[in-house]
């Protein structure tokens, strides 16, 4: 009798995925905790395969050159940013204000590790990748567009994609220089809320 063959987990990881992926996470945290504590220039491949534990053989497979792991740190980053911006976006939460929701999710993804943050993203820019950021915050824009309801529920016309433009690049040149500056700011409640600020006092402005 043969057995009743099982369903095939399409999501599911092979043991050399698995490795394969924690192997990646172990050198983007050496490479972190280099960049936090000594800087760009303790960085190479060499001191970030010792650092991570594995042979410089090893990281090569993975990654060919010190820049392309920050433009991989760099590119999960913003996904990660991204997503967590989307997600409070999407909140139905009821209580909190949905433009500080989201401001907040923002401001909370650019606190962890800045130096290393900062550097990753300068090299992405540097590399010719500059473009990635300018998508990620469109689509936060597109969000914000199909959302509008939510944000301005008294508004009776819809929000112009120049007016979407404005804020969210305003917004987004804020939290860049915040980021680049490694500004104490970043942690004040009241930059939160200056922000904040800066949201709804440009829609609450008379038009002429």
């Amino acid at each position: 009798m043969h057995r009743k063959s099982q369903p095939i987990d399409s999501a599911r990881r092979t043991p050399r995925q698995l490795r394969s992926r924690d192997t990646v996470e172990i050198i983007f945290e050496a490479t972190a905790r280099i960049l936090q504590k000594e800087g760009r220039a303790a960085l190479n491949t060499n001191y970030i395969a010792e650092r991570a534990g594995i042979s410089v053989g090893t990281l090569y497979q993975y990654f060919p050159n010190k820049e392309s792991i920050l433009i991989a740190i760099a590119r999960r980053e913003i996904a990660r940013q991204e997503s967590a911006v989307l997600k409070a976006m999407s909140s139905t939460t009821e209580e909190m204000d949905p433009a500080r929701l989201a401001i907040r999710a923002l401001i909370a993804s650019l606190r962890s590790r800045r130096e290393a943050r900062r550097i990753a993203i300068e090299t992405l820019v540097s590399e010719g990748f500059g473009n990635e950021i300018v998508s990620s915050v469109q689509k936060l824009a597109q969000m914000l567009a199909t959302r509008s309801e939510r944000f301005w529920p008294e508004r009776t016309e819809p929000v112009s994609p120049v007016s979407l433009f404005v804020i969210t690049r305003a917004i987004s040149g804020v939290m860049r220089s915040a980021s680049q500056e490694q500004s104490p700011l970043l942690d004040s409640a009241e930059f939160e809320d200056e922000v904040v600020h800066l949201f709804h006092a440009y829609f609450s402005a008379p038009r002429k």
